[in-house]
Parts: structure tokens; C-alpha cells; sequence
């Protein structure tokens, strides 16, 4: 809808000056908002570009890479305790992996930073894979299902421990859509690395009992 330029009250000939200075501010406001946006989402973005990269070095090379994932008490395969979540035995199993990975994902580094989230990511990545590596089935257990379920636990229990009003919330909407994953950390089948799953879970509830988070001092 066009502006009728008599209803602004000022002259026609300083019009073309006020829109051209307020175009220029909401301009600079809404990519500095974006910058901030996806800022906060960097950490996010590069872990699932290099979840997927693995996969496409893999399918286009035909190199193996999952020979680099955990076999439990194997010591010529412990670095798949840093490494399992980058590996994917095929398409489906790395689509689904990744789409609950962004939500979370992006739960966690908006109420946080890319700093804390790459943080949580790493810890998560090796508390749950030295659990796996040590008390795990004697199979290849590789995927981004157990960070997954790390940031699940995280999520759920920041909203227990710390108290506040928007980790309650968003820990209750978490558990409505995704509660039923919690059936993931059962042996219910013997394809899918469960206990990738339980050691995930509980590294995020051990990570969201550690943290601690600040508060301001009353002055």
C-alpha cells in the first residue's frame, strides 16, 4: 500500500531524505541482528557440514571410514572415541541423525554461544564414547545418534536443575515432540547401538549438572 505523502506532514521535498535514512538504519539493524543470529549458530553450522563431508569423502572415494568408528576395548580403534559421531553407514541413517542434531542443536547454542555448544559437543563426544569403548557390545558402533541423545539429556535436565522459567519450558515442549526417544537408550534392537544412546544421554545430564549458570550480581 503506496503512502499518501500529504498525510506525513512533511515537506514532499525532504521526504526522499527520511527514507533513505531509515531504510539505511533498519538495513544495518536487520543484518546486525543476523550477524547475531548466526553467530550464535556457527558452531552448529560447522559441525554439521563436517558430519556431512565425511560422508560425501566417503561415498564419492569409496573410502571406508567407518573403520574409524569404536570397537569396544580395541586399542588399535581408540580414536573412534572422538570420531564416531562423523561417521554414517548410509544416507538414511546421516538424514535422520542430522535433522534432530540441528534442532537441538540449535536450542542449545541460542541459549548459549557456538563457544558452549562446540564445548558441550566435544565432552558429550568423548564421556559417551569412552563409556561405549569400555562397557559397549563387541560391534562397530558409529554415528551422531549418541550426540543426539546428549544434547536430549542436556536439554531436559538444564530444565530441572537450573530452575528457570525458560529452560522449564523449553525442557516440557522437548519432552512432548521428542519424549518417546527416550525408549532409544533400551536394547530394543540389536542393529542400533544403544548404549551409544544411554552413554550420550548420560553425559548430557552429567555436563547439565555441572553447569552453572551465572547469575547478576545485585548491585
Amino acid at each position: 500500500m503506496a503512502v499518501r505523502k500529504y498525510d506525513l506532514g512533511i515537506p514532499v521535498g525532504s521526504l526522499s531524505f527520511f527514507e533513505e535514512a531509515f531504510d539505511e538504519a533498519f538495513s544495518n539493524l536487520l543484518i546486525s541482528e543476523l550477524f547475531m543470529f548466526g553467530g550464535k549458530l556457527t558452531g552448529l553450522y560447522f559441525l554439521v557440514a563436517a558430519i556431512w563431508a565425511s560422508f560425501l569423502f566417503g561415498a564419492v572415494t569409496g573410502y571406508d571410514l567407518l573403520r574409524f568408528g569404536i570397537l569396544p576395548r580395541d586399542w588399535d580403534q581408540v580414536e573412534g572415541v572422538l570420531l564416531w559421531p562423523f561417521l554414517h553407514a548410509n544416507l538414511t541413517h546421516l538424514t535422520s541423525n542430522t535433522v534432530t542434531l540441528v534442532v537441538f542443536g540449535a536450542i542449545i547454542s541460542l541459549r548459549g554461544s557456538s563457544r558452549e555448544f562446540l564445548t558441550l559437543s566435544f565432552f558429550i563426544t568423548l564421556y559417551a564414547g569412552l563409556g561405549v569403548w569400555l562397557m559397549g557390545r563387541d560391534a562397530l558402533h558409529v554415528g551422531a545418534s549418541g550426540l543426539v541423545f546428549g544434547y536430549f539429556g542436556y536439554i531436559m535436565t538444564r530444565g530441572i536443575y537450573d530452575g528457570r522459567i525458560s529452560s522449564i519450558v523449553i525442557s516440557t515442549a522437548v519432552m512432548i515432540f521428542f519424549g518417546g526417544m527416550i525408549w532409544g537408550i533400551m536394547p530394543t534392537d540389536e542393529r542400533v547401538s544403544w548404549e551409544g544412546h544411554l552413554f550420550g544421554f548420560l553425559a548430557g545430564v552429567v555436563l547439565a549438572v555441572r553447569y552453572k549458570p551465572r547469575r547478576r550480581r545485585r548491585s
